[in-house]
C-alpha cells in the first residue's frame, strides 16, 4: 500500500513493533489473508515530518495487512497550499472537494464540523467494532456530535501540560526539575537564566496559547477550567493572577522573534542546553527520544506542569468519514484500522502518545518507553480536562477571539486589558 509524498510513490516503511509480541504478528498475518478493499483513499493529515509522521506511517504500515490492495495518499502532504494544511482543507471543504478521511480534534472542533455538515456519522460503525466499550468513558461524549451521533475515530490521546527540562541545566544552576507550583517554576528558571542559558523555551504561533492555557489550568484548577468554558469566572482575581505568572514567565523566554519558531525549535533549545525549562504537550518527548534520540531522565526530564499535578489535560486527534467521500467503503475500513487494538499500538509506540483504548493487554507496554508507561498511569488516576489549543474545549470562534486578545498581550503584556478582552471573548 503506497503513500504519495508529493506526486512521489513511496513504500510503507515495515514498524515491527507488534511482531515483536507473540501474537500479534499472527493478527496482522491473519488481516493480509483477507484483502480488503482496493483501489484509492485519500487522507489528510498534517503530520507530515519528525516523529509525528513516523506515527502516522507506523499506522498506515499496519493497515496494510488490512488492505493490501488499497494506495493510499496523503493530500495535505502534496498541497503546496502557501496558508498552510489546515487552510486548505478549509477551502476544500468549503469548495465540496473534500479528502475521504481528514485529521480533526475531538472535542468542539469535531462537534463544530458535524454541525456544519462536513462529517458522516460513524455510529454503525461503532456498533460494529464495540468501540462504546473500549474507548474511554471520559473521551466519548467530545468524540460526538451535538445529533448525539459518533463522528471521529481516535487514533491516541496526548497530555498537554507537560514540563520538559534538560537536566544537566538545572543541576549546574540548582533548579528544580519538577517544580510543584507556578512560582517554584519561576524561581528555578531564574536561577538557570542567572546561570546563562534561557529559563524557559517559548515557541511560535500556537505554542504561546498552549503555555497560556497551561498556567491558567494551574491557576484556576480543574473545576474553575471547565467553569471558564461555560462562560463563568473569566473576570476573577484566579484568572488574574494566573495572567500575571504568563507575564512573568514570557519575561524569562527566549527574545528571538517567536513568529518564526515552531514548538520543535523551543524543544531543541531545551535539548542542546540552550534553555532549562519548556510547557509543551508530550508530543516532544516522541521528538526528543525519537528525533534527537536522547536517554529519558538523562539527555531530558519530564514532569506534570506546575500546578497540575493530579490532572491530565488532554487533546486527541481523530480521523473522520468527510461528507461525500469519493471511496466511503476504503475511508471505513482505514477508520477500523484507527481504532483498532493493532493500529493504536502500532501507532502510539511511535508517535509518542498513549492508546486510546482501554482494553490494552499488559504485555503490549512493552512497546512503549518509560514516559509511556508513566503517562498511562498518569492517565488512568488522574483527572481528565479537555485543552483550548487543541480543539477539545471552545469553538473555533471563541479561540479565535481569544488568540485575538493573547496577539495583544504578547505586544504589550497589559494583564488588566488582556483579562477584559477575554471576559468580552466568553461573551460572544
Amino acid at each position: 500500500m503506497p503513500i504519495t509524498r508529493r506526486g512521489l510513490l513511496l513504500g510503507v516503511p515495515a514498524v515491527g513493533a507488534l511482531t515483536a509480541l507473540a501474537g500479534y504478528g499472527r493478527a496482522g498475518a491473519a488481516r493480509a489473508s483477507a484483502p480488503g478493499p482496493s483501489g484509492q483513499l485519500e487522507l489528510y493529515s498534517w503530520w507530515t515530518e519528525g516523529a509525528d509522521q513516523n506515527g502516522l506511517l507506523a499506522l498506515l504500515a499496519d493497515f496494510k495487512g488490512r488492505a493490501p490492495l488499497l494506495a493510499c495518499y496523503n493530500g495535505a502532504r502534496s498541497s503546496r497550499a502557501a496558508a498552510g494544511p489546515q487552510a486548505e482543507l478549509e477551502r476544500r471543504l468549503a469548495a465540496g472537494d473534500p479528502p475521504d478521511s481528514f485529521q480533526c480534534h475531538a472535542g468542539a472542533e469535531l462537534a463544530g464540523r458535524a454541525a456544519a455538515g462536513r462529517l458522516a456519522p460513524l455510529d454503525q460503525l461503532y456498533r460494529q467494532q464495540g468501540w462504546a466499550e473500549r474507548f474511554p468513558a471520559e473521551l466519548l461524549p467530545r468524540l460526538r456530535g451535538e445529533d448525539g451521533g459518533y463522528y471521529g475515530v481516535p487514533v491516541g490521546i496526548h497530555r498537554t501540560n507537560m514540563l520538559w527540562s534538560n537536566p544537566a541545566v538545572l543541576s549546574r544552576a540548582g533548579a528544580d526539575p519538577a517544580p510543584r507550583t507556578v512560582a517554584e517554576l519561576l524561581d528555578s528558571a531564574r536561577r538557570v537564566a542567572r546561570s546563562g542559558p534561557v529559563g524557559l523555551a517559548v515557541g511560535g504561533s500556537w505554542s504561546c496559547r498552549h503555555l497560556w492555557e497551561t498556567v491558567l489550568l494551574a491557576g484556576v484548577g480543574p473545576q474553575g477550567w471547565d467553569a471558564l468554558w461555560r462562560g463563568t469566572g473569566w473576570d476573577s482575581a484566579a484568572v488574574a493572577a494566573a495572567l500575571r505568572d504568563l507575564r512573568d514567565l514570557l519575561a524569562l523566554s527566549n527574545p528571538a522573534d517567536r513568529s518564526m519558531t515552531g514548538w520543535e525549535d523551543a524543544t531543541a533549545l531545551v535539548a542542546s542546553g540552550q534553555a532549562g525549562y519548556q510547557v509543551m504537550g508530550d508530543w516532544a518527548e516522541a521528538y526528543l527520544r525519537g528525533t534527537l534520540a536522547l536517554r529519558p531522565r538523562v539527555g531530558y526530564d519530564w514532569a506534570a506542569a506546575p500546578g497540575t499535578d493530579g490532572v491530565f489535560q488532554y487533546m486527541s486527534d481523530t480521523f473522520t468519514l468527510a461528507a461525500g467521500a469519493r471511496h466511503r467503503e476504503a475511508a471505513l475500513a482505514w477508520l477500523a484500522e484507527c481504532g483498532s487494538l493493532d493500529g493504536q499500538l502500532a501507532f502510539n509506540g511511535a508517535k509518542g502518545a498513549i492508546p486510546a483504548r482501554t482494553d490494552l493487554p499488559p504485555q503490549a507496554l512493552a512497546l512503549f518507553g518509560p514516559y509511556a508507561r508513566w503517562s498511562l498511569d498518569q492517565w488512568r488516576d488522574g483527572v481528565a480536562v479537555g485543552s483550548l489549543t487543541h480543539g477539545v474545549v471552545a469553538s473555533a470562534a471563541w479561540g479565535a477571539r481569544i488568540d485575538a486578545a493573547l496577539t495583544v498581550f504578547l505586544a504589550d503584556r497589559d494583564v488588566p486589558r488582556f483579562q477584559d478582552a477575554l471576559v468580552r471573548a466568553a461573551g460572544g
